[in-house]
């Protein structure tokens, strides 16, 4: 597992902060409960940000981007030269622009809504060499977690030796059925374990996870 981590990661750095290889080498015995609290507080809660917005601010803000406002101009144009049968055609086509882009961000929304309820709120980590339930918020960077089936991934991991398992990541790729995976692949944050074991390695969190970004 460490040659991986010096492989896969290299340099690269944890939220500009921590050279994430150091943060995810952790040990067999995973992180302290102190340590666990310190970078807690450095890196944040492992949660996805939430930035609600008024359906009806959605839907004005389609009848005022770039392209709609050029149509407007053009609608006004039409309408200043007589032109009805235009200015009707154009005054459709930017409603029905704005409102079916209006449904397909409420879409999204519900989707983003539905994943997160289905995120569960506890995970099993190792800490000090003991396996702990803990609050899936309090999951950080370095930890050890352990997959089985039935769970949600807590967030985004890389197995380390294990037999495979599947992973049910539908809700974020639209893959019909679960993907086999082994050591070194990385489950994301918001899939679930469908079948098998395994201990991985929290690699991202909160919103520097896939889903999160």
């Amino acid at each position: 597992l460490d040659e991986m981590i010096d492989v896969d990661f290299g340099e690269e750095m944890y939220m500009g902060i921590t050279p994430l290889k150091e943060l995810i080498d952790t040990g067999d015995d995973g992180l302290t409960d102190a340590e666990a609290e310190r970078r807690l507080g450095i890196y944040g809660r492992n949660e996805l940000e939430e930035n609600e917005e008024h359906p009806l601010m959605k839907l004005l803000k389609g009848f005022f981007g770039p392209m709609p406002i050029m149509i407007w101009c053009a609608i006004i144009l039409e309408a200043v030269t007589g032109d009805w049968s235009d200015f009707v055609v154009l005054l459709i086509l930017q409603i029905l622009n704005a409102t079916i882009g209006w449904y397909e961000d409420m879409k999204a929304g519900n989707a983003v809504a539905a994943l997160k309820a289905s995120l569960k709120p506890e995970a099993n980590v190792k800490r000090s060499g003991k396996y702990i339930t803990v609050p899936g918020g309090t999951v950080v960077p370095g930890d050890r977690v352990v997959l089985h089936a039935g769970a949600a991934i807590p967030a985004d991991c890389m197995l380390g030796p294990c037999e495979p398992i599947d992973v049910d990541q539908a809700a974020l790729t639209g893959e019909s059925l679960p993907v086999t995976m082994h050591m070194g692949d990385k489950p994301k944050m918001g899939s679930n374990c469908t079948r098998g074991e395994a201990e991985a390695i929290c690699i991202a969190t909160g919103g520097q996870t896939f889903f999160g970004k």
